[in-house]
């Protein structure tokens, strides 16, 4: 069977992921901390896709659906 594009975008970008992660560790990299670290990347990738509204509107879409998610306690925690 043959992959979706969410599964195959989750499969490239885990590595990633886990790298990052990995760093915050090394760094004693705090949950608040790591917290500001994201929402500054949100705020550089909202202006780097200004120029591309549907771009722009589907991370939003994306940011808003995981956020529901997880408050639904849909998401795994661990």
């Amino acid at each position: 069977m043959e992959k979706s594009p969410e599964e195959k975008l989750a499969e490239r970008v885990r590595p990633l992921v886990n790298d990052i992660l990995a760093r915050f560790n090394e760094e004693g990299v705090t949950p608040q901390e790591a917290g500001m670290v994201i929402l500054a990347l949100t705020h550089r990738l909202l202006g780097v896709l200004d120029g591309n509204p549907e771009e722009q509107r589907a991370f939003i879409l994306n940011v808003v659906n995981l956020i529901n998610r997880y408050l639904a306690g849909e998401l795994d925690q661990d």
